[in-house]
């Protein structure tokens, strides 16, 4: 539980309670102040450790949050003060906890205090009647002064840094250093962005903020003015998967009083992707790329047709040797063990190939897993093999052997090539090209992402149909559907993906999609 989790982590005491004032658990922060084990406070009264009764359980029945300068009791007898914190808890029946009871120990303020305001009344009173000893009095006065002044600013800064944690349990909490570097993440980081805090701390944020998004950021680090404090700001950060999510920072300035300088950055941060992107569309878009699929089956039966009947005529050899071994008396059973063994594997074969069939014309959300792009881009050619045969269509490869392992939603990113080859074949047949070949090339680049290039000999694409190559049931083809090309960007765009078409206006005309590399 992350909430537990936090909770374990503060420095200072918390305690939670249930509705009697009894206590459920105690952190380490509390074991420190007080000198008692967990185990030693299951269960009772949390006044036990105070010089007084206050009444808890009327305060929790009450629903009111209570602050008050406490005197606490160590289990060596030995007493302190503290600023005494009530917050009440949502309801939560598998833990029956009710209220947070924190206690941020001031003992040090309070002599610190004791001994300023002493210091003070000596130097009054020096003053009174050694009129020669003013100057001494006055320089020792300044510096008690600015030692209490100086634990006050810490103690400041330290609820800050408290109440940003305390009410943001839920969300991302981070500290970082003015250049951006992680010195704190809280655990809710695993769920939101897939990074456990270790992996964060001392890494700079910049390098999972999407490059569009990263001078936002800078400015919003770097403003002094205190009515900018606070500010909220939109952003995407990358996930550790590789897909790039919308964040929404409350941002807080630690800043020096004496020199204006920002010494520290807080981020309180909450995933808003969804409130981004708009849902209905979203679905829409997942809808007619799903028609899209249906609507290719056509087209793609006598390629897989194709494919299946291999291991299917491999299946009815192996099994006709059988018969003739077994019509003779003197069969060979280790023989026939054998020859029905490459049987099970040509029938596996073909359920594969079927298995393949039927997820690709599956209707279903995004689902990312490890691919070997040069691979899918293979087997996704195979499809067609049969369409590029009766087309006397060439494909060229020119595949990256150095691209990592990316996630992606494999089935999607097929279709999405198998969209791009038909309109190639398409348009090289009805503009008659002589030599039809398609040229398919693969990258790495060096801003973690790669790069598939797809050109053919056909005629390409003028700069005005490039402006509406996009726009929905949009087509040059006499029997098209106008989907293709929307629905490739989408799902382009949907991975973290950009996806672009250059026009033949420098006689070379090619459709150009990228892909992130996981982290």
């Amino acid at each position: 539980m992350d909430d537990l989790g936090l909770f374990d982590a503060f420095t200072d005491s918390a305690v939670l309670l249930d509705k009697a004032g009894r206590i459920l658990s105690w952190n380490g922060g509390a074991t420190s102040l007080f000198g008692y084990a967990k185990k030693e406070v299951l269960g009772r009264s949390i006044n036990f450790v105070y010089d007084r009764n206050y009444p808890f359980p009327r305060l929790i029945q009450e629903q009111k949050k209570w602050q008050e300068d406490t005197i606490f009791i160590r289990k060596n007898g030995i007493k302190g003060n503290c600023v005494s914190t009530l917050c009440l808890l949502p309801p939560n029946d598998q833990y029956k906890i009710t209220a947070l009871l924190t206690h941020h120990n001031v003992s040090e303020f309070k002599k610190n205090e004791e001994a300023s305001q002493k210091a003070y009344d000596d130097l009054l009173q020096q003053f009174q009647h050694i009129l020669t000893g003013f100057w001494s009095a006055h320089v020792l006065l300044i510096d008690s002064f600015n030692h209490l002044e100086q634990t006050e600013r810490k103690i400041r800064e330290s609820e800050l840094r408290f109440h940003l944690l305390a009410e943001n349990a839920t969300d991302v909490i981070s500290r970082h250093t003015p250049d951006g570097t992680y010195l704190y993440v809280s655990p809710a980081s695993h769920t939101s962005i897939g990074y456990n805090p270790d992996d964060l701390v001392g890494k700079n944020i910049y390098k999972i903020i999407h490059h569009e998004d990263i001078m936002k950021l800078k400015k919003a680090f770097t403003r002094r003015r205190e009515n900018l404090n606070n500010k909220l700001i939109s952003y995407r950060i990358k996930r550790r998967e590789g897909e790039f999510r919308w964040f929404e920072s409350n941002i807080r300035l630690i800043i020096d009083e004496q020199t204006r300088i920002i010494s520290e950055i807080q981020l309180a941060s909450r995933d808003i992707t969804d409130r981004v992107l708009d849902k209905k569309a979203r679905l829409r878009g997942q809808q007619l790329a799903h028609v899209f699929r249906l609507s290719t089956m056509e087209e793609m039966a006598s390629g897989i047709a194709h494919e299946i009947s291999q291991p299917l005529a491999a299946i009815v050899n192996y099994t006709r040797g059988c018969v003739r071994h077994l019509e003779n008396e003197g069969h060979d059973r280790d023989q026939i063990k054998h020859v029905m063994e490459k049987a099970v594997v040509q029938a596996e074969r073909a359920g594969e190939i079927v298995q393949r069939l039927k997820n690709f014309f599956c209707k279903g959300q995004l689902v990312k897993t490890p691919c070997q792009i040069n691979n899918v881009i293979r087997e996704t050619v195979s499809f067609t093999k049969n369409e590029l045969t009766l087309s006397k269509t060439k494909i060229d490869f020119d595949l990256d052997k150095s691209i990592p392992f990316i996630f992606i939603d494999k089935i999607q990113i097929q279709q999405v090539l198998l969209n791009l080859i038909q309109n190639a074949i398409e348009a090289m047949q009805e503009s008659h090209v002589k030599e039809k070949r398609i040229h398919i090339h693969t990258k790495a680049t060096h801003a973690e992402t790669i790069e598939i290039t797809i050109n053919d000999t056909g005629p390409g694409f003028s700069k005005e149909i490039i402006h509406k190559a996009f726009t929905p049931f949009f087509t040059t083809k006499a029997h098209g559907r106008g989907m293709g090309l929307a629905i490739c960007r989408s799902i382009i765009e949907a991975h973290g993906g950009q996806f672009t078409i250059n026009s033949n206006s420098s006689s070379h005309s090619w459709i150009r999609f990228s892909l992130p590399i996981s982290i």
